[in-house]
C-alpha cells in the first residue's frame, strides 16, 4: 500500500460518483483521496470494478470527451452528442434531453426542467 509517512502514497478514501450506462454497460468515475496532499486522482471503472484507466488516471474529474476517448480505445461506441449551450461533446448517458437537443452537466440547471 505504500509508505504511510510519504504524502500521496496511500489512498485514504474512494468516492464513487454517479454511475452511467454506455452501450449496455454501467460505468462510474472513482475519485481517490490521497494521504497528506490536496490533489486527487480520478479513475474510470466498469460495473465489474475493473479500472479502465490503470495506465494513467485523470488529475481532475474527466470530461465526457475524456471518458469517451477511454471507452472508444476499448472499442466501445459512445454515440457522443453536443451540448446545445456550450457546444462541448457530451455522453447522452450523462446529459439531459431538452427541446430536441442535449444539455450536458456542464450547463444543466434544474430550472431548465420547467422549460423542456
Amino acid at each position: 500500500m505504500g509508505n504511510t509517512s510519504r504524502p500521496g502514497s496511500v489512498v485514504i478514501e474512494q468516492i464513487n460518483h454517479a454511475p452511467f450506462e454506455v452501450a449496455g454497460e454501467r460505468y462510474f468515475v472513482q475519485e481517490l483521496v490521497w494521504n497528506g496532499i490536496s490533489g486527487r486522482s480520478y479513475e474510470l471503472v466498469n460495473s465489474h470494478e475493473e479500472i479502465l484507466t490503470e495506465d494513467e488516471s485523470f488529475d481532475d474529474h474527466p470530461t465526457d470527451a475524456q471518458i469517451a476517448t477511454v471507452l472508444e480505445g476499448l472499442g466501445i461506441d459512445c454515440g457522443m452528442e453536443t451540448c446545445k449551450f456550450c457546444r462541448e461533446a457530451v455522453l447522452p448517458a450523462r446529459a439531459y434531453r431538452h427541446d430536441n437537443g442535449w444539455v450536458g452537466s456542464c450547463c444543466w440547471d434544474e430550472r431548465l426542467r420547467m422549460t423542456a
